[in-house]
């Protein structure tokens, strides 16, 4: 069963699944669809079970949180992923949710299994769709001291083009937390994994500003011209990436000729 015949199973069944308030059949019938172990876990059936469950939050909350917070703590890759995205959903509609609700997803981000963390960022960009300030000021809170993964979850969240189409405070931040990323990978004395992270993905968030604002690009240009090592291979990267190399073909070769 592909993805999207999935995900309109769990819905077509969701009222007969929870209806016992019993976490085992959700849980399963999740677990059996995850698409794991393999290549790619099955993000189409997290995004439809996080959907369901704030769809139903006000009806069925005591459940639905034990249910949550269950996944949450599970150590099950798959059931930690789908926790997290859900409780950026849950926090869109139930804005009261907020005081147990951002500790799990604060949290989340350090989790050991990578995709548990990717949850924190697809939660983000749930909230950032529905309340943008919010979800600004939290990220402002969370990269205060500059952890590198805090940062990291922050960029791939906000470097989502259409949204930057629509708030011009998002792309700042966007903008903002590039710079701070660069930053540390220029500061950097020890290679650790949360920094090849963050550099693995500033190697695509600076396009995605770019594509959005043009004049983005001289910040790029500035980044090549200070002659910092570490940042040459990051804008080499996003210079191939074909949303700007087609959209600003004549800046991005001149960009590319000043790489050498």
């Amino acid at each position: 069963m592909g993805e999207k015949a999935t995900a309109e199973e769990l819905r077509s069944s969701w009222k007969r699944l929870i209806a016992a308030h019993d976490a085992e059949p959700v849980t399963k019938f999740l677990s059996l669809h995850s698409g794991l172990p393999g290549p790619r876990g099955n993000i189409t059936l997290a995004a439809e079970a996080s959907k369901l469950i704030a769809e139903k939050w006000e009806a069925e909350k005591p459940f639905l949180r034990s249910l949550v917070t269950g996944w949450a703590s599970s150590g099950d890759e798959y059931l930690m992923f789908v926790a997290h995205m859900a409780l950026g959903y849950v926090l869109r509609v139930s804005p009261e949710e907020a005081d147990w609700a951002v500790p799990i997803l604060h949290e989340g981000n350090f989790s050991k299994p990578w995709r548990a963390r990717e949850g924190v960022t697809f939660a983000l960009e749930a909230l950032l769709d529905g309340r943008c300030g919010f979800t600004l000021d939290l990220i402002d809170s969370w990269c205060a001291d500059r952890q590198p993964i805090l940062v990291r979850n922050a960029i791939v969240a906000l470097a989502h083009p259409a949204q930057l189409r629509e708030s011009v405070e998002q792309l700042d931040a966007l903008k903002k937390y590039n710079g701070v990323g660069m930053g540390l990978v220029a500061e950097a004395v020890d290679a650790t994994p949360d920094l090849a992270m963050l550099g693995r993905s500033l190697g695509f968030t600076l396009s995605v500003a770019a594509e959005a604002d043009e004049g983005y690009l001289d910040q790029l240009e500035a980044w090549v011209r200070s002659g910092v090592k570490p940042w040459r291979s990051i804008i080499r990267e996003n210079l191939g990436k074909a949303r700007i190399s087609k959209k600003y073909p004549g800046r991005v070769a001149s960009l590319r000729a000043l790489l050498g």
